[in-house]
């Protein structure tokens, strides 16, 4: 069961975060390197994005923040699709990520994790395996992006995560996020 830190303890790291995630100095360097969003998007997402960052940061010392955090990734990219189609706001996640799909602002090129990650499997699967047909990144996006936002604003239980995997939730908002404005 999760308590409320004592004030004699309030700045020390959770021990969870100590032993299961990266260093505070790394954490700080995947902000720079990997959450940042370009200057071309609005401040109003970029202030958003920084109070996701700063809340996965604050992870370090209580644990549980980073799942908060992965919500809130979400939100940063509902908020940024409402921006910027504001005709179609109000109609919900998956229509916002489609009309950002028919509009070709989300692209598999625009995912250097994804870029990455289709890089790194066939080492990983070993020589002569067959690679699996791979379907437009953001057609699954759209498919799945909104149930794992509404499986935090709906919970049924308390959710708990490693750090790497809230990592990997704030780089795809970031990802996703600065496709939908040009860079200058």
């Amino acid at each position: 069961m999760e308590s409320i830190k004592r004030n004699e303890h309030f700045i020390e790291p959770d021990p969870r975060s100590q032993s299961l995630g990266p260093p505070l100095e790394t954490e700080y360097e995947l902000t720079t390197s990997y959450f940042r969003l370009h200057d071309g998007v609005p401040e109003s997402v970029r202030s958003y994005m920084n109070m996701v960052v700063t809340l996965w940061l604050y992870g370090w010392l209580y644990y549980p923040f980073y799942p908060l955090a992965v919500f809130h990734s979400t939100a940063a990219v509902e908020v940024a699709l409402q921006e910027r189609f504001p005709e179609k706001s109000g109609r919900g996640l998956q229509k916002l990520l489609k009309a950002a799909k028919d509009a070709r602002l989300l692209t598999d090129a625009g995912f250097p994790s994804l870029q990455n990650r289709r890089q790194t499997e066939p080492a990983m699967a070993g020589a002569g395996a067959a690679a699996p047909p791979e379907p437009a990144y953001a057609n699954v996006l759209i498919a799945t992006l909104p149930n794992l936002r509404n499986r935090f604003a709906h919970p049924e239980m308390h959710t708990i995560m490693p750090p790497g995997m809230s990592i990997d939730a704030l780089i795809l908002a970031a990802e996703i996020i600065n496709q939908l404005w040009p860079a200058p």
